[in-house]
């Protein structure tokens, strides 16, 4: 579980936080398929003639980040 979920938390309070988390995992595995279905990383940028090809790379780049960042988020090992 990442600790943001307990970020800010009392400490006499973060053994009910989690559970309270941990009581939605059914919910985040659905919408982990969800996302692997629908919301696809995107492939890097190889038309270096393009001059905005850097820029473009790097909106992939965030792109992809963010997208493995959710994932992070609601992935409970």
């Amino acid at each position: 579980m990442h600790s943001i979920w307990t970020k800010g938390v009392k400490p006499a309070d973060k053994a009910q936080r989690r559970k309270e988390v941990l009581a939605y995992k059914n919910s985040f595995d659905a919408l982990i398929e969800v996302l692997d279905k629908n919301i696809k990383k995107k492939e890097a940028v190889r038309d270096y003639s393009n001059p905005n090809w850097l820029a473009e790379q790097i909106a992939v780049n965030e792109y992809n980040a963010a997208v493995d960042e959710i994932k992070k988020l609601i992935t409970f090992k």
